[in-house]
């Protein structure tokens, strides 16, 4: 019986045919992984030794990489013991990678942008001239390995390594180490101090039912099939056999540059005392605990939300160009029915990196009365760069949902339909040529009367480089 694409997935109760998937597929799709720590191996294949880096990608295959069945039994492990899962590893392969690896045409996978690579799509990016050297070149693969303890990456970054460059003759190109960043309540954050990660595509049973019995999905039902990432493997044909094509974007954060910019505008907005994170929260949708601003204009500390839409608010509360407004607008994009809007949404499973350690950590930073305050007193305890995001997501189809949210929500101002156009993305937004031009801020928060003052937000994030990927089943690495 062929697997079911158009619905979640029962995992913990598979039928025969869907416990094959799960074996077949690698973990972190479905469920992301959970661990705190990563480091991401980007590679070249040396043509002339296709046949040994093939030898060693079944070796991977065999040996490390995690599939989502293992994942399964590690979670449920760690559920009823505290016992962590130990090491996750995941191998993806570029369009570049399939070639070198001669791989027939028949046989790899066929979506166009996966094809180009992202140095070829149009998304507003920095020159690639400009992105790190290690990413100007050709990436044929990429390893991640993610653990919550140091000794074991480092012994699992080891032998992977003399698989790939030892055993399988590639390049080493570039190491890339990732480090999850918590609040006090332990929900992960990135570096500006606002919880990530809080609404995602679910497309398992198990994580939709919890949603409902703990936060409620009456006003905004998560639920997904599995096709929000899944596509058939081509390079295998056991029809139990899928993939996905996966983003991995290094998005180096401004910190200083965002906070003093908050600043500005809680004066703008003339805000005074604790009233001042209103501004932040305008800019992201969120306050750093997570509150939707579209449900209070100040934080209220409980366990995140995610239960809300926007139909009541015509941009007073949360603005249209809040960011999580602008990259989910829960059905009020304007543009297409809900149920379209839905179509371009991803399962995203990034990661903060720290190239350079933080002297403050995100929800440390003293608070500021005044732009003159924190110009004085914080300003220098926070990073211009070095830090950031390892954004990551899952597609089923790289142009109708990563392309897709990024060209025509995120980066573009005319969206989502409102009387003005919102803007880009104050947090995420890309444009050629920049032109700074200003958002509309509401001067009081639920009251339209009150109008609204013009103030640019924008230019703290930068693509420091990245690559599409196909995350191939594993029945795939180990025919190879």
């Amino acid at each position: 019986m062929a697997i079911n694409l158009s619905r979640p997935l029962q995992w913990t109760n598979p039928t025969l045919d869907e416990q094959k998937m799960l074996r077949s597929l690698q973990g972190n799709i479905l469920k992301g992984h959970g661990r705190d720590a990563a480091v991401h191996i980007f590679f070249k294949i040396d043509t002339t030794q296709a046949n040994a880096m093939r030898a060693a990608l079944r070796e991977l295959a065999n040996f490390h990489a995690t599939s989502a069945y293992q994942q399964l039994l590690d979670t449920e492990k760690f559920k009823a013991t505290g016992v962590s899962g130990g090491t996750f590893v995941s191998v993806f392969l570029s369009a570049t990678g399939y070639a070198a690896l001669n791989v027939p045409s028949a046989s790899t996978p066929t979506d166009p942008g996966f094809l180009g690579g992202m140095k070829a799509a149009t998304l507003a990016d920095p020159a690639v001239t400009l992105w790190e050297t290690e990413f100007q070149g050709q990436i044929d693969g990429m390893v991640l390995i993610a653990t919550d303890d140091d000794t074991n990456l480092r012994r699992e970054r080891d032998a992977v390594v003399a698989l790939l460059s030892g055993k399988g003759g590639a390049t080493i190109l570039k190491e890339q180490k990732g480090k999850q960043i918590r609040n006090t309540a332990g929900d992960g954050i990135e570096h500006f101090g606002y919880i990530d990660g809080r609404s995602q595509p679910l497309p398992l049973l198990e994580e939709i039912n919890r949603e409902s019995k703990e936060a409620g999905i009456a006003q905004w039902d998560p639920s997904s099939t599995l096709g929000v990432a899944l596509t058939k493997d081509p390079g295998i044909p056991d029809p139990n056999s899928f993939g996905s094509y996966f983003i991995f974007r290094k998005l180096e954060q401004n910190v200083r540059k965002f906070k003093r910019q908050e600043q500005v505008l809680a004066t703008a907005l003339n805000l005074k005392g604790e009233a001042r994170e209103l501004a932040g929260a305008l800019a992201v949708g969120r306050f750093e605990d997570g509150t939707p601003v579209t449900f209070s204009d100040e934080a209220r500390g409980l366990t995140p939300p995610n239960d809300f839409n926007y139909d009541a608010d015509p941009g007073t509360r949360c603005p249209f160009h809040g960011h999580i407004r602008k990259t989910n607008p829960r059905g009020s994009g304007g543009f297409e029915p809900p149920s379209d809007e839905r179509k371009h949404l991803m399962i995203r499973r990034g990661i903060t990196y720290e190239d350079v350690a933080r002297t403050v950590h995100p929800t440390d930073i003293p608070e500021s009365t005044s732009v003159s305050d924190f110009d004085s007193n914080v300003a220098a305890l926070l990073p211009t760069g070095d830090v950031g995001l390892l954004f990551m997501a899952y597609n089923q189809e790289l142009a109708l949902q990563f392309e897709f949210t990024q060209k025509n929500w995120a980066n573009f101002p005319g969206f989502p339909s409102a009387p003005t156009p919102p803007g880009i993305d104050p947090v995420m937004g890309q444009e050629k040529p920049v032109t700074m031009a200003p958002h509309d801020w509401p001067k009081a928060w639920d009251d339209v009367a009150q109008g609204t003052v013009p103030l640019p937000f924008q230019g703290f994030v930068t693509m420091r480089g990245g690559e599409y990927f196909f995350a191939p089943s594993i029945s795939f690495l180990k025919s190879l």
